[in-house]
């Protein structure tokens, strides 16, 4: 399809973002619209119409709006630097993704250590010790 052509993009944002998408008084979906010249559209299921006379506009406003407002949704088996908020008995609590916070279970922890007969948070200090003195030599 030529950059050119028209362009109808559709967008699906969990109900709870549309607001954060919207900003205060409309803000941001009204400087997303000024900045690309793309016309923006929310339904309340949280469907997002983007139209635009051409794909540039369109493309530029999805990207804004995927970046700025709709977080990325972690998906099983993904990767992630995360910060260790809270240890357990069973495992971690990290912080990751924005204000995202999961579950990291022990046995996971274990896997990537050497370590199977330490507490959690022995493993986790070592683990981020370990993370640091690599991070330096690189």
């Amino acid at each position: 399809m030529s950059v050119y052509a028209p362009r109808i993009i559709t967008i699906k944002v969990p109900v709870d973002k549309i607001g954060e998408v919207i900003g205060p008084k409309g803000k941001m979906i009204n400087s997303i619209q000024d900045d690309t010249g793309a016309e923006i559209t929310i339904e309340d299921d949280g469907t997002i119409y983007i139209g635009a006379t051409d794909g540039t506009s369109a493309e530029a406003a999805r990207a804004t709006i995927k970046r700025d407002r709709h977080p990325h949704m972690p998906e099983v088996g993904e990767r992630f630097l995360a910060t260790v908020v809270k240890t357990t008995t069973f495992g971690a609590s990290c912080r990751c993704c924005r204000a995202r916070t999961a579950c990291c279970h022990i046995t996971q922890i274990r896997s990537c250590t050497a370590q199977a007969d330490e507490n959690i948070d022995e493993v986790v200090h070592h683990t981020a010790t370990r993370s640091r003195s690599r991070s330096r030599d690189r």
